[in-house]
């Protein structure tokens, strides 16, 4: 086995440097549409956040909910809904997390009113995630 010289302080010091920038690096937030679902799986990264952004038509009393509460994969699970700009305007409900552990696991949801019960025809999008 061959025994490298050591480092001179300039360079151990550039590898200190080094290290510290690349545990510094921000990754992306991948978000996700409903046009994503059931197109194949999303891929993240331990640690990256996730967005899951699905459309609605405000004051229709439709609402998206989340048909299983998010695996140990993903952390956080926080929503808001953006802001109408008049009644019957375009907004989306937000969902957001952070990839914590690696696996496989799906998110679903379904678009409907909450008053009314479950049946065939309602809309519902499927996820497939990846943790890395």
């Amino acid at each position: 086995m061959k025994t490298l010289p050591p480092l001179s302080g300039l360079a151990a010091a550039g590898l200190l440097a080094l290290s510290a920038c690349a545990s510094d690096v921000t990754l992306p937030v991948r978000t996700v549409t409903d046009v994503d679902a059931d197109t194949g799986t999303i891929e993240l990264v331990s640690g990256q956040d996730l967005e899951v952004a699905l459309p609605l038509t405000s004051g229709t009393g439709y609402a998206w909910r989340l048909d299983n509460e998010a695996s140990p994969l993903l952390a956080g699970g926080s929503s808001f809904q953006t802001q109408a700009k008049a009644p019957g305007a375009p907004v989306r409900t937000v969902y957001r997390y952070t990839a914590a552990v690696r696996g496989r696991m799906d998110l679903s949801f379904t678009l409907k009113r909450p008053w009314e019960p479950d049946a065939p025809g309602d809309r519902r999008v499927v996820f497939h995630i990846r943790v890395r």
